[in-house]
């Protein structure tokens, strides 16, 4: 049996839902539906269904929906199955402009659906640009609306250490003015469970041992890096008084962040002062460690951590996003996801329309044969915020002011939230489109493509996500052409 709290989840879903169909606009652009009108809405669970509320990697997601008269039934293996059911059947409604009456296109429908990988993911970087809980929620009902279900959430670099330590408290004691933005432990509780009632994985990324300026408040109890007379402090040194504390911070974050998979980032580490390659590899490697065997969590990092350190373990989850790919990455043995940059990155604007999203159709599984595809779990997409801190890296390095940083302080929030949604939407849908089932045969530039990708921009619009407006571009600063 489903049981009082899965009860609770479908009943949460099916309101939520129930909601977005009572706000279909009388109004529509669509093609008035031409099958009957909808009277009887079924949700089912097959046979042998999983149970789970929070997921994992052994999650389910496929779902079946068929339509017959006036009857539709929604059928999933889990309650996340379900969910992706109830956003396809949302997404297909409308509304008869002389009735008020809801109706779906055809009399006749079955759909069976189902994706090609478990990892479906944004990453989204908090350690620069604080990305507050209200927009990372935005976000995440955006993501469901495109049956993406990781949120990898960047929460340490150059700019902050962006989660509260019981422990460390000093860590965000400076997150005050311009700078100023973190969240409560409640915070992750929080977004933990908005993501679970959506199928979302939240999966955390504290980056060490580079891009780790986000750490100086810790300097006082012994943490030492590299060059420790350079103020950019960006990237520590393996000292026992160093790995004390990082095993400290990890520890209580592990208890926070329930999922099964921990990135410790490992990107972008030189050799400064007393830090060799080997002492890199010898930083990773111990931290790594220490993730799988005493905090018994699956261990990830970007491609460096296997390609210049070479500290991966056998265990440990790999990123692929700028020299190499998946497919590298899987001939090495470890298990891979697809972040290509020149195709899943956001972080500079992109113009709108099929010219801007055409990159994001790619085959994450380009090169991989049939051997090393169980290794590929999913793809990707990365937003970072490089483009919107306050001074070059936050004065990690000492270019001038990137093109966003009147929006970097808290009070810019509202406007900060229409232009990071514009700059992930409607692209990401392309991408989440290729991680769910790529096929070669479909060109995004196509006029049906586009007009698809157009018209769920307008529904979810609708719905409240921040988005690039249709037929619209947007960059850091403006929309259509308008500053936000």
């Amino acid at each position: 049996m489903l049981g009082a709290d899965g009860t609770a989840f479908l009943t949460r879903a099916s309101e939520r839902y129930q909601k977005i169909l009572a706000d279909v606009s009388l109004g529509s652009k669509s093609v008035p539906a031409s099958g009957d009108t909808l009277e009887v809405v079924q949700l089912a669970l097959r046979n042998g269904f999983q149970s789970e509320l929070i997921p994992n990697s052994r999650s389910m997601y496929n779902y079946t929906l068929s339509v017959s008269g006036s009857t539709a039934t929604l059928e999933g293996s889990s309650a996340f199955g379900l969910v992706y059911a109830m956003e396809t059947f949302t997404q297909l409604v409308s509304r008869d402009p002389q009735t008020g009456l809801l109706s779906l296109p055809y009399s006749l429908l079955t759909i069976e659906d189902e994706p090609d990988y478990q990892w479906r993911g944004l990453m989204v970087d908090s350690g620069r640009r604080f990305v507050n809980v209200q927009l990372l929620k935005n976000l995440m009902d955006t993501m469901v609306a495109n049956k993406l279900n990781v949120l990898h959430l960047h929460a340490s670099d150059q700019c902050r250490f962006g989660v509260e330590s019981k422990l460390f408290p000093n860590l965000t004691a400076g997150l005050t003015g311009d700078f100023g933005g973190f969240y409560t432990q409640s915070d992750i509780k929080d977004l933990i469970s908005y993501g679970s009632d959506r199928g979302i994985r939240v999966v955390p990324e504290f980056d060490v041992p580079g891009h780790s300026r986000g750490w100086k408040g810790l300097i006082g109890q012994g943490l030492q890096y590299c060059n420790p007379q350079d103020p950019t402090f960006t990237q520590m040194y393996g000292t026992e008084a160093t790995y004390n504390l990082v095993h400290q911070v990890l520890q209580e974050m592990s208890g926070l962040f329930v999922d099964e998979v921990f990135n410790i980032g490992c990107d972008e580490t030189g050799v400064v002062g007393p830090c060799s390659l080997n002492s890199t590899f010898m930083f990773e490697r111990h931290v790594l460690s220490f993730i799988e065997q005493d905090l018994n969590k699956t261990a990830a990092g970007w491609e460096e951590v296997q390609f210049d350190a070479g500290a991966a373990t056998g265990k440990t989850i790999v990123n692929a996003w700028a020299r190499h790919t998946a497919a590298d990455v899987i001939n090495t043995g470890h298990r891979a996801i697809e972040s290509k940059n020149s195709a899943f990155y956001f972080t500079s604007a992109a113009p709108g329309g099929p010219d801007g999203w055409k990159r994001c159709w790619y085959d994450i599984a380009t090169n991989v044969n049939s051997t090393g595809k169980p290794l590929l779990l999913g793809g990707e997409m990365s937003m970072w915020t490089d483009t919107y801190c306050i001074t070059d890296q936050c004065g990690a390095a000492q270019g001038k002011a990137p093109v966003g940083h009147s929006l970097f302080a808290p009070d810019t929030d509202s406007r900060f939230s229409r232009s990071l949604g514009g700059m992930i939407w409607p692209r990401g849908y392309v991408a989440a489109a290729a991680f769910w089932n790529y096929d070669s045969k479909v060109d995004p530039t196509s006029p049906g493509f586009v007009s698809a990708i157009w018209s769920l921009n307008d529904k979810l619009a609708a719905r409240g996500a921040f988005v690039c407006p249709t037929n619209c571009s947007c960059d850091q600063l403006s929309a259509c052409g308008k500053p936000y």
